[in-house]
């Protein structure tokens, strides 16, 4: 025998059943309403400030002490000029990079003048004014009443070739390294001369010859009237390099 059962009631059993709960059941909980614009703005000061980037290898600021344009001189008064070009000479290998102008230096609350305009670079300006203060003033005040009052050389500097011989070595003048010195007038009306008064045995003589003595312990290079004959009529200090080391030193 079969039994029909009806489609209706096999639809009712296949249906989900919904149960609403009683009233006696604890409700849900409401949404939690969005944060305001102000309330975010607050959570975000409260983080932590990032890290500043750090440079890599800083550049020191320049200074007196790293900028090679800047000439510090003990006791000396003088003029900083701008760099001289060698090529306006005629000769690209001349020039300075740091040149002054040399007025006077002082020792002991006495100053020496220098005769005529002087223009070195900084570098040999720097070992000459060192020379005259801690050297020759104090030499001068031992040979003579007064001490030395001027100081009568070349101008320094000179876009040349060596004892200006055409096709010879540039000249360390054409550096700015040297100074020719031919006289050194005394307060008490004393005038020294290279020329005149080099191997003496008088009073200017010996002074001379100290100062001669002095001097090759300060420059790379002393050349005296006894050197050649291109130096018989004054001095000629330098600090050129000779040598592969720089070290060899020439006192004549």
């Amino acid at each position: 025998m079969i039994k029909i059962v009806s489609v209706s009631l096999i639809a009712l059993m296949v249906q989900p059943v919904f149960v609403v709960l009683s009233g006696s059941a604890e409700p849900l909980p409401a949404p939690k309403p969005l944060a305001s614009s102000d309330k975010l703005n607050e959570e975000k000061t409260s983080l932590p400030s990032p890290k500043p980037k750090l440079k890599k290898n800083p550049k020191p600021e320049a200074t007196a002490a790293t900028d090679p344009a800047v000439c510090v001189l003990d006791e000396t008064e003088f003029t900083s000029i701008p760099a001289i070009r060698g090529e306006h000479s005629g000769d690209a290998g001349c020039g300075i990079e740091s040149p002054v102008r040399l007025s006077n230096v002082t020792w002991n609350e006495k100053s020496v003048q220098f005769k005529g305009a002087v223009t070195v670079s900084c570098e040999f300006a720097e070992v000459y004014t060192t020379w005259l203060r801690q050297d020759v003033m104090p030499l001068a005040e031992k040979h003579f009443e007064g001490g030395l009052e001027t100081v009568r050389s070349g101008p320094g500097y000179q876009c040349r070739r060596r004892n200006n011989q055409p096709g010879g070595k540039l000249s360390e003048h054409a550096l700015g390294k040297a100074v020719d010195i031919s006289h050194l007038q005394m307060r008490n009306g004393t005038t020294v001369s290279i020329e005149e008064d080099w191997g003496r045995k008088t009073k200017p003589g010996r002074f001379l010859e100290a100062l001669h003595k002095s001097a090759c312990k300060r420059f790379t290079t002393v050349l005296s009237p006894e050197g050649d004959e291109f130096h018989k009529s004054h001095l000629h200090l330098d600090i050129g390099c000779h040598g592969k080391t720089c070290t060899y030193l020439i006192c004549q």
